[in-house]
């Protein structure tokens, strides 16, 4: 098992303040100048915390750290899902353009609680880094390293972060300096809401509702709805096209996988012919639309000439069930909140 590390030094806002705003950092982040991040005093560890500011859901917490570029090749780190081919090229060229930097920790969860020994109490007198977005306020907190090594849970799965990761790894295992390790943070799993990813598809060869109603027919009853409602129940399905709203419910109730990979084994190459989510540009997963105050989707924001279809999200005991079997989703079937936003924490390698 390897051992989470200390950084020698990070980068972060200035703390002692509320930030509502973080520098851009998904286009290089030694190209921003004036260079808006201030370094920590390592070694250190970073605590993380996150709360919804109108309290609607339980605080998260976690630490940041290093962990060894191995041990997300070695099995250690386990990946749920694909990854997009496309993104870990554009990945690739931004890191080694970049140097090994990275914006935002890679986001593991734990299948068990965080031990108290993760997690130690932060001192008082610590200056917190506090920024507020999408509903959450993050405080980050730099921690002395302690003179133990810490203990790491059994089973680390990469909750958010799978082209980061595996980008960084690779090089590493390619021999390319400053990318031996990784900045994480770990959470118990338990904490993280697990939500869908809405699946946007080119409608060519469906020009119209009915004929894709039609196509769609073997595998699932269709009912119209009047508004946009989310999905309530496993092997559901909310379609949008056009305009028109309805509710698809799979046929086959004895199916074993998961929506998102019976959706993407069976339907999506039968039905679209699209056989490959990590290649194919005809469909992109997207985040869902927003909830309006009486609980449909606001959809004012969706382009209404492609096909939509946005299912229930797995729940946490399915998710690491699938992990421990060895099965891998498919690339953006699940998308954890809260989400590590990126510009709170740099890691600069040199």
């Amino acid at each position: 098992m390897p051992q989470l590390l200390p950084f020698p030094r990070y980068y972060h806002l200035p703390p002692g303040r509320v930030a509502g705003q973080l520098p851009v950092t998904r286009h290089g982040i030694r190209a921003l100048d004036p260079f808006p991040f201030v370094p920590s005093q390592g070694p250190v560890f970073a605590q993380l915390e996150v709360i919804s500011l109108d309290g609607s859901a339980p605080a998260v917490r976690g630490l940041c750290g290093l962990l060894p570029a191995q041990a997300f090749t070695d099995g250690y780190v386990r990946p749920h899902e694909n990854t997009l081919a496309s993104r870990l090229t554009r990945q690739r060229q931004l890191v080694l353009g970049d140097h090994g930097a990275l914006g935002k920790p890679v986001l593991l969860a734990s299948d068990t609680a965080i031990s108290p020994t993760l997690l130690p109490p932060v001192p008082e007198e610590a200056a917190a880094v506090v920024y507020d977005c999408g509903g959450y306020r993050y405080w980050l907190v730099g921690l002395p390293a302690p003179p133990v090594p810490l203990i790491l849970p059994d089973t680390l799965v990469i909750a958010d972060g799978h082209h980061r990761a595996y980008t960084h790894a690779i090089l590493a295992a390619e021999g390319h300096p400053r990318f031996g390790h990784i900045p994480v943070v770990i959470v118990a799993g338990e904490q993280l809401r697990i939500g869908a990813f809405q699946r946007l598809i080119d409608p060519t060869g469906h020009p119209d509702l009915p004929k894709l109603l039609a196509a769609l027919a073997p595998y699932f009853t269709a009912e119209s709805l009047p508004a946009p409602t989310p999905v309530t129940r496993r092997g559901d399905w909310l379609l949008t096209y056009r305009g028109e709203c309805v509710r698809l419910r799979r046929r086959d109730a004895q199916v074993r996988g998961t929506d998102p990979g019976w959706l993407t084994e069976v339907v999506l190459p039968a039905v679209f012919g699209i056989d490959d989510l990590r290649t194919d540009p005809r469909i992109a997963s997207i985040e869902p639309p927003p909830l309006t105050a009486t609980g449909t989707y606001d959809l004012s924001g969706m382009p209404d000439d492609r096909i939509s279809l946005l299912g229930y999200p797995i729940d946490h005991a399915r998710f690491f069930t699938e992990v421990a079997a060895g099965r891998l989703f498919p690339p953006k079937s699940t998308r954890f909140t809260p989400r590590i936003p990126s510009g709170l924490l740099v890691w600069l390698p040199d």
